[in-house]
């Protein structure tokens, strides 16, 4: 009896173990996903904000920046920089959702 006792206690404690790695890893993965999408919108911003807003302030600045700013006004890079923000929260949230859905049909 103590034979089959520890048998039944090490088949349990196995499938455990395998069932909670097997977790682990989709739970690391998950934040793997979120994680990287949240650096790429992070350099996003910071690439528009840095290059993008400056350049086309510089361009309207110019004889044809005049021209070119009757089809793109001034406000032009903070708001591509909005609708970048925004498409790039619905990503994260799409994937999010998609992770926990994931996660928990262990």
């Amino acid at each position: 009896m103590p034979v089959l006792g520890a048998l039944i206690s090490l088949l349990f404690t196995k499938i455990m173990l395998f069932m909670g790695f097997l977790f682990a890893k989709k739970v690391a993965l998950a934040l793997l996903g979120v994680t990287a999408l949240a650096t790429i919108a992070g350099v996003l911003y910071g690439t528009m904000r840095g290059v993008v807003i400056p350049l086309a302030a510089a361009l309207f600045q110019t004889s044809y920046g005049s021209i070119f700013g009757l089809a793109f006004p001034p406000i032009a890079g903070t708001c591509i920089l909005a609708i970048t923000t925004v498409w790039s929260a619905a990503a994260l949230f799409s994937y999010q959702r998609i992770a926990i859905r994931q996660i928990t049909d262990v």
